[in-house]
């Protein structure tokens, strides 16, 4: 038998029909976008929040540009809330599924239920059906090490696609089950105060420290993409000393930022936990260096 025929008899790599996948997952009612060929970011949009869609016409033309583009999932407008479990950054690492899901397990009181769960290159993707109520934002190590959530302002990718690094892959076809209350209850963020949430720069009597502070909000709405965590990271800095001198509170401060990083989450894989740790960094650094303001 010659190599070329023995080549020919060996079990092919299967090649996923992308199409067909974004097509099954809009028909569950998950609308979907494209994201660049053997990659998971950027999307091809860059407000991809307002183009993620469920409908067949326009699949099928952004697959019809390029076929080899991966899936994406709006986890927001899908109403999903997915576990993402990352046994590298479980400390200590977990050593397979059945470890990362034990580590998921010590925040509640059951084991959480099964549902449809996908294999990642580093992980497992656990599928959860949102509450409408209360509205889930993303959220980075927030139930454990290693263990983030796409909900509101994020995406995951598909099974089906593939990366250098590796496919995505359903590896238990089960009912996506609701999320359980607790994790709910985990993941929902802290109520706003009760004063009413008007920008911190609107409230404020003085009217330097509010231009201060208007001035940094523009800042961080207008950067560039890339350009992004820089800036908040910087603006905090600039506001964590206000905080320092007491010219401030550190609440106000992180609301002024986090408003005004708003605008990004959701835009080429920002997240709200992204911002929010930006933010806590730049306050954090900037205890030691009181600016204090004259009046």
């Amino acid at each position: 038998m010659s190599t070329t025929t023995a080549r020919a008899l060996e079990p092919q790599p299967v090649v996923p029909d992308l199409r067909a996948v974004a097509l099954n997952l809009a028909a569950r009612g998950w609308p979907v976008f494209p994201v660049r060929p053997g990659a998971k970011k950027p999307p091809v949009f860059k407000r991809w929040p307002d183009h993620a869609s469920t409908g067949p016409a326009r699949i099928h033309q952004w697959w019809d540009q390029d076929p080899a583009r991966n899936v994406a999932i709006a986890t927001g407008p899908a109403g999903l809330c997915v576990i993402d479990l990352d046994p590298r950054h479980m400390n200590p690492p977990a050593t397979g599924f059945t470890d990362a899901l034990t580590r998921l397990t010590t925040r509640s009181t059951a084991p959480p239920p099964v549902t449809w769960t996908v294999a990642t290159p580093h992980g497992w993707h656990l599928y959860y059906q949102a509450p409408d109520t209360p509205r889930l934002p993303c959220t980075i190590g927030r139930l454990a090490d290693g263990i983030d959530t796409r909900s509101h302002g994020g995406y995951i990718i598909a099974p089906g696609s593939r990366t250098r690094r590796g496919d995505y892959a359903v590896v238990a076809d089960h009912p996506v089950a609701d999320l359980p209350t607790e994790f709910v209850a985990l993941l929902t963020p802290p109520p706003p105060p009760p004063a009413s949430r008007l920008p911190a720069t609107a409230t404020h009597p003085d009217a330097y420290l509010a231009a201060i502070l208007a001035g940094e909000a523009h800042l961080v709405t207008t950067a560039r993409v890339h350009l992004r965590n820089h800036t908040l990271f910087r603006s905090a800095l600039v506001l964590g000393r206000l905080v320092a001198a007491d010219e401030i509170s550190e609440h106000q401060a992180h609301t002024v930022l986090s408003d005004a990083a708003a605008v990004h989450v959701g835009v080429e894989g920002f997240t709200s936990g992204e911002a929010d740790r930006t933010i806590a960094n730049g306050l954090r650094y900037s205890r030691s260096r009181p600016r204090y303001l004259q009046r």
